[in-house]
Formats: structure tokens, sequence, C-alpha cells
């Protein structure tokens, strides 16, 4: 497959994705792998067990590895489809979305942060859906894509975090404390950092579409 036209975006010429009737290329199997690791994760980070939170990150490990792979491997065969475009972003936010609510409930990160995130992922992905009904091409930006990176970065600290608390429960067989002041402050200064990197991505995002007209 050769992309046919280019698109111009942030100073850079993309190129077009050209599905040729294809839906199950390599890099969309490798994203709906991503979306079905998802409730796979949940239901083993909520487990009592302490080898599921293990378990936990490993598929988290893995999901996030689909997602590094699956870019790589549609430029370099040149698979890229307007279905790819729509379904990677979708299944990243999922993914950190999941994450991040589940930190939430087990009282590790303030929920308004995380709030502030969901908030600025649901406007994006209505306007991708939009973008894609008036039958123009979704694009994402090199700075959603280090939003993305960020918060799968924060996320597997996080768990790895709670990995090691876990652990050190079992080994001392002391009660399980997930986090105390410190650890609080401290991930909560983390998740904010990256919650104002997310929203300014939005903002980006939308003033971006508005130079084109959507």
């Amino acid at each position: 497959m050769e992309p046919s036209n280019t698109l111009r975006n942030e100073g850079l010429h993309l190129p077009r994705s050209n599905d040729s009737g294809r839906i199950m290329t390599m890099p969309n199997v490798l994203t709906a792998i991503r979306i079905l690791l998802t409730p796979v994760f949940l239901l083993l980070i909520f487990s009592e067990s302490w080898y599921c939170k293990i378990l936990a990150l490993l598929v988290f490990t893995i999901a996030s590895l689909t997602d590094f792979y699956d870019g790589r491997i549609a430029r370099r065969d040149k698979t890229i489809t307007s279905l790819g475009r729509f379904l990677d972003p979708l299944a990243d936010k999922l993914l950190v979305s999941s994450a991040l609510i589940s930190f939430v409930i087990l009282g590790m990160v303030e929920a308004w942060l995380v709030g502030a995130m969901l908030m600025r992922d649901m406007v994006i992905t209505c306007l991708r859906v939009y973008i894609m009904r008036k039958g123009r091409q979704v694009v994402t930006s090199r700075l959603a894509k280090w939003k993305t990176m960020l918060q799968l970065v924060l996320a597997f600290g996080i768990l790895v975090f709670i990995n090691v608390r876990v652990i050190q429960a079992e080994i001392t067989s002391q009660p399980l404390v997930l986090v105390d002041s410190w650890s609080h402050v401290v991930v909560n200064i983390l998740v904010a950092a990256v919650t104002l990197v997310t929203i300014l991505s939005g903002l980006r995002y939308l003033v971006d579409q508005y130079r084109r007209g959507a």
C-alpha cells in the first residue's frame, strides 16, 4: 500500500491513509488487543491477591507496548488506515482512563485531576467523530502523542509503586498501606503536571481544528 496525497499538519506533511478495504491490518489488531486487555487489567488491579497486582502491571505493560508498536508498524508497512487513526487514540484513552480511575478508587489520586483529564478526552473524542463524519482525516498532533506517552509512563510508575507496597506488606506480614501522606502528595503532583499537559494538548487540538474550519 502506497500513501497517495499528503496532509499538512503543524508544519509537517503527513501521509494520507489508504484503506483499500483493509481493516484487519497488524496495527489495527494490536490496537484491538490493547482494547481487550483493558478490562483484564481492571479485573486484576481490584483483586485482593498480591500476585494479581503483579499481573495487572504486566498486562498494562503489554497493552502499552502495543501502542508503541502499532504506529511504527503502520508507518513501516504503509498500512495507515482511517479506522486505525480513530481507534488508536481511543484505545489509549480507554487504557489510561481505566488505570487512572482505578487509582482514584484505590485512594491514590485526587478525583478532580482525573476528572479534568477525562473531560478533555470526551470533548476531543466527540470532535474527532464529528470530523470523521464530515469525511476529513483525523490527525494526532505531536503534543497529543507526548501527552499519551506521559500518561502511560505515569500510570506505569504508579502501578510499580503499588506492587512495591503490596510485596513489602506480603514479605513483612504487615497491614497493606498503599499510600501515606508523602506518597499521596508526590503522586498527585505528578498527576497534576500530566493533567496540565493533557489540557494544553486538548486546547491545541481545538485551535488547530478551528483554523481548519471544523
